[in-house]
């Protein structure tokens, strides 16, 4: 029975309680004088009539109460529905200072005045960003939840060459969204792409929206491209020149001699085959650097790679303190290239004869991350040691810190170089640990 009641008071409105309410007190009102004039030996007919006349003030006053509050609540709503739509100095009668409605109608108000100072605001942002983006030189384009287009500026129009309506399909104008990623022919490897999705809260609910923007590149490419070329023609021409000039002057030397003695002849040919190997040794390992395969992660046991890589030392000059988790994702091949390199590096760099190496590897967040810290001297340029080609090394090529870089950037992650405190290298290399 608790339950029925329950149901049925939270189906009345408050509107219906007040009728209910004021319908109980005029009976209770009727019922009390009756009783009253009954005590006094009034009878029935007498008792009757009375109730009668006094039922029609009673009701007149109770229905003149429910109208009050009625057109009260009705002067509020038709306020709050102006001030809604800008009307901020509707008419009312004149009130009392003390009447509860007068200060609940200038709260209305105040928040109507507040809510038109926020849309003007906000209308005059949309207006400047509009302006700033239509001005901009970079193609913009805005979609809404259901991939139709709601904003273009003219940069954009301008690339696509095609009418780009209001409303129009994503699909329709040669927009492809892969991935949380919009994609467009006419925006190639030239073009910088990038897609923004946010949220835009309308008034009844929260739409997701995306932002679509192409930042032309090619200048930077080209300039990219021409600082390549002309670093290499300098390095290549520096190694070049190094390896014939004296294996020229060689040559001549012995062609101008009228007999060829053998012992010198075979000299001659000794050393131009050793620069002729430098050479070569060269151009093979720029090669290696230009044309590195594309990462074949999976996981593997970083221990054994590291010892495979030790003993291509093959002279018992490293010796290297492994701690952390083995286990560690990446492709196994280019990690122990990777290692190769940096023992190497570590064990020409010593001065202590004994190049003595710690290696750590550990996960830190989604990170797969590797440290090796030597005991020789440290990096002598820190600022360009990753630079290809640069080296401070009588023979070397400067290109192994560039290649474990290159293959660590391959892998999606970073390697960092620095110095320790006192004496000796760190290098950390990270990168994103997937799983399977």
């Amino acid at each position: 029975m608790a339950t029925k009641a329950h149901r049925f008071a939270t189906r009345l409105t408050h509107e219906q309680w007040l009728a209910i309410g004021l319908a109980l007190v005029v009976v209770c009102i009727l019922a009390l004088v009756a009783l009253l004039v009954r005590s006094y030996g009034w009878d029935l007919h007498a008792t009757a009539s009375l109730l009668f006349v006094l039922s029609y003030p009673l009701v007149w006053l109770a229905w003149r109460c429910h109208r009050f509050w009625r057109q009260a609540l009705m002067q509020l709503t038709l306020h709050a529905q102006l001030g809604r739509e800008g009307n901020l100095n509707p008419y009312f009668n004149s009130e009392h200072e003390d009447n509860l409605l007068l200060g609940l109608r200038r709260e209305i108000t105040r928040l109507a005045h507040v809510a038109t100072d926020l849309a003007q605001k906000h209308r005059t942002v949309d207006y400047m960003l509009g302006q700033i983006l239509d001005a901009w030189s970079v193609p913009v384009c805005l979609f809404d939840q259901d991939l139709k287009l709601t904003y273009r500026n003219a940069a954009m129009i301008k690339q696509l060459e095609q009418p780009m309506l209001l409303g129009s399909a994503a699909a329709k104008m040669g927009f492809e969204l892969q991935a949380g990623n919009f994609s467009h022919p006419d925006f190639d490897t030239k073009w910088q792409c990038q897609t923004i999705r946010y949220l835009q809260h309308g008034a009844s609910q929260v739409q997701h929206n995306w932002l679509f923007s192409a930042l032309d590149i090619s200048q930077l490419l080209n300039e990219h491209q021409s600082a390549t070329q002309r670093n290499l023609i300098r390095v290549l021409g520096h190694e070049i020149r190094n390896s014939l000039t004296p294996m020229f002057s060689m040559t001549d030397t012995l062609l101008d001699t009228a007999v060829l003695d053998e012992q010198q002849t075979r000299l001659v040919l000794a050393r131009i085959h050793k620069r002729s190997g430098h050479l070569l040794s060269f151009i093979g390992k720029y090669s290696a650097l230009s044309q590195l395969p594309v990462p074949e992660a999976r996981w593997f046991n970083f221990e054994d790679v590291l010892n495979e890589a030790l003993d291509m030392m093959d002279d018992g000059s490293c010796e290297v303190v492994f701690q952390g988790d083995p286990q560690c994702f990446g492709d196994a091949e280019q990690i122990a290239q990777v290692l190769i390199n940096l023992l190497k590096n570590a064990r020409e760099a010593s001065d202590k004869g004994m190049a003595r190496i710690s290696v750590t590897c550990h996960v830190s967040g989604d990170k797969q991350v590797i440290e090796l810290l030597d005991n020789g001297p440290g990096f002598a340029n820190l600022d360009n040691v990753l630079t290809p080609f640069y080296t401070t090394k009588k023979q070397g090529s400067g290109i192994g810190l560039s290649l474990c870089a290159e293959i660590i950037r391959n892998h999606g992650g970073q390697l960092h170089v620095a110095n320790l405190h006192g004496a000796g290298a760190q290098i950390r290399m990270s990168w994103p640990q997937q799983q399977v």
